[in-house]
């Protein structure tokens, strides 16, 4: 269910309410207008009985019969207020005697619709009926009709009326209701893009002091958690790389164990042998077979472990420099993987790159190769490493293939050599970023910087 934002929902609320309200409104204000109406003509009946009674005592008292009875005169010229009524007089037997309507109604202003509405609720006949009575005897009857045609207009009236100023009213709180989200929204907006920038890696990103207090506390509680997430981050890649130091200490160490221990005894391993080998060639030639396998062994023995300290790490490293040994490691994977065809390009003055971060650079380059041949399924791989002109500037890695790109979410998972890149470039401080690759394969980015570590002495 797709969701629906706040200000949108109180909005709807709001527009609801007001409709429900102004149905209420409108049906109370039919019936009142309608009441009102049957008061009035209750109060016109019950003053045209009295005139008509008083018509009737002022006759009797001077002994004649009364005159152009029943006289409306009085109700004729009263206030224009209770304008909108009939008024019939019918004498004891029946017989209609005089009958006087007061205002009318000159334009139909009212749709179809309401008129039928109206006559469905409350009937076209209404009205009220009084007896006019002299010394106990009733000598006619007084009928007070509403005009239908002036209750309906007056009903309409009053119904617009109303209607107007609950739209007005609805519409102002709307737009007051607006206004008022807009601004106590506000920091749901900012708490929301900060909490992505936190997503998307960005621990110092910070929210405002708002002035609402529940708005406040909670970004006061986003900031400390980003500054405890940043400092426990930092901590991480301080101990990262601390242990990548570690690491190639000990790699150095070993290599240096191997190369002066495995690679002293190889060596006069081969020095015995090549001399077994002149000595059993004059005395003991059945033998000369042995030797050469025993020199053979040697031999291979001497290429492993040269291979061995390649990989732990190469032992030219601060006497050649880092785009040597690049350039060492690509051709010798080129030649291990021979329908796979790996190019490099360096920009910049890559030999000022210090210890620290050049080894860490052939471990990246190594992993994503790794990963193209596990993964990726490339006959083509570019290595780009452009190297700052100053050590303030930073360094850029791009290792691209036109392989089967698989979504770079999967890539950075335990046992899967990008998680290992990843790792290192946060080590050294710097950011991995993967992407489609120009060959149609996986871009693997990386952006160091280098300018706050020194030239390597030796001692990493």
């Amino acid at each position: 269910m797709r969701p629906i934002k706040l200000n949108t929902l109180l909005m709807l609320l709001v527009i609801f309410s007001g409709s429900v309200a102004m149905s209420v409104s409108a049906v109370v204000a039919l019936y009142q207008s309608n009441q009102e109406a049957q008061d009035q003509a209750a109060q016109i009946a019950n003053s045209v009985k009295q005139q008509l009674e008083w018509q009737l005592l002022k006759a009797h008292n001077l002994m004649q019969g009364p005159t152009d009875f029943p006289d409306f005169f009085l109700w004729q010229n009263s206030n224009s207020s209770i304008s909108g009524f009939c008024v019939q007089y019918e004498s004891a037997e029946g017989r209609l005697e005089r009958s006087l309507c007061k205002g009318d109604v000159s334009e139909e202003i009212w749709p179809a619709w309401f008129k039928t509405l109206y006559i469905y609720q409350f009937g076209a006949e209404q009205g009220s009926q009084l007896d006019v009575v002299f010394n106990e005897d009733v000598k006619g009857r007084i009928s007070v009709t509403p005009s239908f045609l002036v209750m309906l207009h007056r009903a309409w009236r009053d119904l617009s009326n109303l209607m107007e100023m609950s739209v007005i009213t609805v519409m102002t709180l709307c737009i007051l209701l607006y206004i008022t989200l807009g601004w106590v929204l506000k920091p749901v907006r900012l708490t929301t893009a900060a909490l992505g920038e936190i997503q998307g890696g960005d621990l110092k990103v910070r929210l405002p002091d708002f002035r609402v207090k529940e708005w406040q506390d909670t970004a006061q509680r986003i900031n400390s958690m980003a500054a405890t997430l940043q400092a426990t981050f930092d901590e991480r890649k301080q101990l990262s790389m601390k242990l990548l130091h570690l690491q190639e200490e000990e790699r150095r160490h070993l290599c240096r164990e191997l190369h002066d221990e495995l690679g002293q005894s190889l060596t006069g391993l081969r020095a015995i042998a090549y001399y077994m080998e002149g000595e059993v060639k004059e005395q003991c030639p059945e033998l000369l077979p042995k030797v050469n396998q025993i020199t053979a062994i040697a031999q291979q023995m001497m290429g492993l472990v040269k291979n061995l300290l390649f990989r732990l790490r190469p032992a030219d490293l601060d006497e050649l420099g880092l785009v040597e040994n690049l350039g060492s490691m690509i051709d010798e994977w080129n030649g291990k993987h021979q329908g796979v065809d790996c190019h490099l390009v360096t920009e910049g003055r890559c030999d000022q790159i210090p210890a620290a971060v050049a080894v860490n650079l052939l471990r990246i380059v190594q992993e994503s190769l790794t990963n193209v041949v596990k993964h990726a399924s490339a006959s083509r791989v570019e290595v780009l490493l452009c190297c700052p002109d100053s050590e303030r500037e930073q360094l850029l890695l791009q290792v691209e293939d036109n392989g089967n790109l698989t979504r770079a979410e999967t890539l950075l998972k335990p046992g899967n050599g990008l998680l290992g890149v990843k790792e290192r470039v946060n080590a050294l401080n710097g950011e991995v970023s993967l992407a489609r690759s120009s060959l149609g394969g996986l871009k693997v980015e990386a952006i160091i910087p280098v300018s706050e570590y020194e030239a390597d002495d030796g001692t990493h």
